[in-house]
């Protein structure tokens, strides 16, 4: 905080205190108003906007997909069955169910039955007449056994349920930025209604005035037309600020949804509020934790650090690809007719075999690494990048903020000074050293000043939304 403000925080919190004092004076709050806090607000838009559900969607499809990879590894049923038979001869008859798990070492395990029988039957697929039933095992010996396509899918599958959450909470963000928004413009529209018809009860009541004046010979005939056209240029000013603020409180309407769907509307005679904890001054400290904090938190952030996580893993597989294929493969066989499992030795009866594979140029497999690993630069760049865009973002908001609470003190005073000089022209008006003319140019000086001291309190909290926005913070959340 600077010097100004660090001398005159408690200062700045009293004058933003006087900002809704003088918004409950002018405003005219009767017991029936009804008031519209932006926490409460903002609780009813996280709760049922369509786009805050549909950003949950993201967390449900990328569990689907975690489901899916793990598909891969579920257990499977084969049958295969083939039979041949010509002028009357049986050429054979091939059966062969079989259950394969595959686990997440990469090693295949099966379990099967074997029966084959017929007149021309392979030589390498006779079996005893009972069948044949076996025990096997697969294993990769070079490539994929560190990893293979099927668990970088299932670990990249579950770094997107992280990714979707950040993506969910950037959406959840957005909208209640917008949101915020809207709400502190309606805020603006709604005091600058009431000022106006604030305005407007002081035209009408000064009208009334001169012309009870004007019946007893106190003023000129001539003063009511002044005060008429005063009291014509308040009542169109009032009327334009109805249709405003109806129009910003139909646009705030649009967040609002019940629990089953269907739009609401804010009523009216609603108003806004704002809270205590909305008219405190930000500490000087609470820049560098918002930046600490979207540092490691920021949607965006997130992101792009969980996308890295995801093109490592990529990396590691497209290395993987350059080792030679070689797969043991390994089944233990046994007579169906006895059962003798435990008395068969895996050395004698067995089927047992080598597969291998290299492609020459490795051109695919080079072509692949290469591309990861220029996407991985490519990510770390714009990793820095953004992040150095969210933390200038931050401190430009910041900045801003700071800038808005001096201008509000400023005009906070101005405010008071009107004041003053308002209630000083009616009093030399009464005495008969003043006109009319004097008057309605004070109070219209003091009405300026109270829209605009609104409209930078409107400003104000924008900004401030603006500055949890661009920290990835939901306006929900406590200060940090």
């Amino acid at each position: 905080m600077s010097s100004f403000f660090r001398n005159r925080k408690d200062k700045f919190n009293g004058i933003l205190t006087s900002v809704f004092i003088f918004c409950l004076i002018f405003e005219g709050f009767t017991q029936s108003d009804s008031l519209l806090s932006p926490n409460k607000f903002f609780e009813a838009v996280a709760k049922n906007h369509p786009l805050v559900k549909q950003a949950g969607l993201f967390i449900s499809a990328s569990e689907m997909e975690v489901l899916e990879s793990r598909g891969q590894f579920d257990p499977k049923l084969l049958a295969r069955f083939n039979r041949k038979s010509f002028d009357g001869t049986e050429y054979y008859n091939l059966f062969n169910p079989e259950i394969k798990v595959t686990t997440l070492p990469g090693i295949d395990l099966k379990a099967g039955f074997e029966r084959n029988t017929g007149v021309y039957v392979n030589g390498e697929d006779n079996t005893p007449q009972s069948g044949l039933q076996y025990l096997g095992i697969g294993i990769p010996l070079v490539q994929g056994m560190i990893t293979d396509a099927r668990r970088t899918t299932l670990k990249q599958a579950k770094i997107g349920v992280q990714m979707a959450e950040a993506e969910k909470q950037k959406q959840v963000n957005i909208v209640l930025f917008s949101a915020a928004k809207d709400y502190w413009e309606w805020y603006f529209k709604k005091q600058e209604l009431l000022n106006a018809e604030f305005a407007y009860r002081l035209s009408n009541e000064r009208f009334q005035a001169v012309q009870q004046r004007i019946i007893v010979g106190d003023l000129a005939s001539i003063d009511s037309v002044e005060a008429r056209i005063f009291l014509q240029d308040r009542e169109i000013f009032r009327n334009q600020s109805r249709i405003d603020e109806l129009n910003s409180r139909l646009l705030l309407s649009t967040y609002l949804w019940s629990d089953d769907e269907k739009p609401l509307d804010i009523a009216n005679g609603v108003s806004p509020e704002i809270p205590p904890s909305y008219l405190s001054s930000l500490s000087d400290s609470l820049a560098k934790k918002l930046m600490d904090l979207a540092s490691l938190n920021h949607p965006e952030i997130r992101k792009i650090s969980l996308k890295a996580d995801i093109l490592i893993l990529d990396r590691r597989l497209s290395s993987e690809m350059l080792k030679p294929q070689l797969n043991f493969n390994y089944s233990w066989l046994s007579r169906t007719d006895k059962n003798v499992w435990a008395t068969n030795s895996i050395d004698r009866n067995y089927k047992l075999g080598l597969d291998f594979s290299f492609p020459v140029f490795l051109r695919k497999e080079r072509g692949k690494l290469g591309l990861v690993k220029t996407k991985i630069i490519q990510n770390s760049l714009n990793q820095i990048q953004t992040s150095r865009e969210i933390l200038m973002e931050i401190k430009m908001g910041f900045n801003e903020l700071k800038n808005l609470e001096k201008l509000l003190v400023m005009q906070t005073q101005m405010v008071d000074n009107y004041q003053k000089l308002r209630n000083a022209e009616i009093r030399k008006f009464e005495n008969g050293e003043s006109s009319l003319f004097l008057i309605n140019s004070r109070e219209a000086k003091l009405i300026e000043a109270l829209i605009k001291q609104a409209s930078l309190m409107s400003k104000y909290q924008k900004e401030r939304a603006s500055l949890f926005y661009s920290a990835g913070r939901n306006p929900l959340l406590p200060l940090p």
